[in-house]
């Protein structure tokens, strides 16, 4: 029983990062379609741009935003300001141009809260979200409204891409690619699980009001669906952000993520039932469910390994492989060791560990309303 426990913990650990991936890339192949059709579709667009004590950025972000290739009479900017304390109101509202709109709400009330009282008052027909850190390439407008041609489609994402200051050259980690990667199967097969909360965009009609505790990125994908439309990623829509560098606010995104992520697959469990939504409910047990389990499967793995250590040399060399992926994680997090392999071990282990606080907040009942951007 003892091994038979170790190798299902080990097929738990790899199946959501390894495993998962490949199949859903093999079915894509088999029945997947591309959803974007090029051309003959412009429709009305309203960019709404969230931000809280944003003043560093919130300039750029709007520049950015006004030179998007798309005509002026058919886009409208909303600069949404959630309570912000610094500067951010004075520099939007001192631009001095009709095309963009500060809707300032006083108070912290939270994302959500501010897009439910601002989405319904958008003049566009295509509703995008992003984040004020977030650059848009020239034609982002352009290549999402291109994927609303298709009638069946009713969200589309993008993905990020990561550009250090003063470089040119973009970067994209192991993790992005790997999401990209994922997304860009299930879209083709159904809907993708969940969207980039820094790009993407929705069909005004199939806007509907949220909880204040829901994760934005996480349910309106799920309202989308439960409408009959797909949620769809196009690797062809990204943003570019600058890297971050701190851990501890990485860690606490984390965990803000889990907590509320658990939470909206709690109260939106009809989502797992395939009986109903198909292979979306395989996509969601598999790349939302159990890739949350990879703490307690993680942890579970080396305990296993270490009780079988005196059994065979094999569950002694992977409970040894095991201590040094956390060693060298360590030293990441620490500074001591740097490149691509401690970076992904850091990565992973904040990333489980962060995990593991969420299930205990979320199983506590505690809820994330007021958001930060992690920077």
């Amino acid at each position: 029983m003892l091994e038979l426990s170790f190798y299902f913990l080990l097929l738990l650990c790899l199946y959501p990062y390894l495993l998962y991936p490949v199949v859903v890339f093999a079915w894509a192949k088999i029945v997947g379609e591309s959803s974007s059709q090029p051309g003959g579709c412009q429709p009305h667009i309203s960019v709404v741009i969230s931000v809280y004590n944003e003043e560093r950025v919130i300039r750029e972000k709007i520049d950015n935003t006004l030179q998007l290739l798309y005509p002026e009479h058919l886009l409208e900017i909303l600069v949404v300001s959630d309570g912000s304390t610094d500067r951010t109101n004075e520099i939007v509202g001192a631009l001095g141009t009709s095309r963009v709109t500060l809707k300032a709400f006083p108070g912290r009330k939270g994302k959500t809260a501010c897009l439910n009282r601002t989405v319904p008052e958008a003049l566009g027909d295509i509703i995008v979200f992003t984040d004020a850190n977030s650059m848009f390439p020239l034609d982002l407008l352009q290549q999402l409204s291109a994927n609303f041609a298709n009638d069946s489609i009713g969200l589309v994402t993008g993905w990020t891409k990561y550009r250090k200051p003063g470089r040119t050259e973009e970067t994209v980690g192991l993790y992005s690619r790997l999401e990209m990667f994922t997304k860009e199967a299930e879209s083709r097969i159904s809907s993708c699980v969940g969207a980039d909360g820094a790009v993407f965009a929705i069909r005004k009609t199939l806007f509907q009001p949220l909880k204040e505790s829901d994760i934005n990125d996480f349910v309106i994908p799920l309202q989308v669906i439960a409408q009959g439309k797909r949620v769809v990623l196009d690797p062809a829509v990204y943003c570019i952000e600058q890297p971050g560098d701190n851990e501890a606010r990485e860690y606490r995104r984390q965990v803000r993520i889990t907590t509320r992520t658990l939470g909206a697959i709690g109260r939106n469990r009809q989502f797992l039932n395939p009986l109903r939504y198909g292979s979306f409910s395989f996509f969601l047990f598999s790349h939302k469910v159990i890739r949350f389990l990879v703490p307690f499967s993680f942890a579970g793995l080396l305990i296993t390994a270490v009780l079988l250590t005196n059994s065979s040399l094999l569950y002694a060399g992977f409970a040894t492989a095991q201590l040094i992926f956390i060693g060298i994680g360590l030293a990441g997090l620490s500074k001591h060791f740097t490149g691509r392999l401690p970076q992904l071990c850091s990565f992973f282990l904040l990333t489980i560990a962060a995990q593991l606080v969420g299930w205990a907040r979320w199983t506590l009942g505690k809820t994330d309303v007021i958001w930060k951007p992690a920077r």
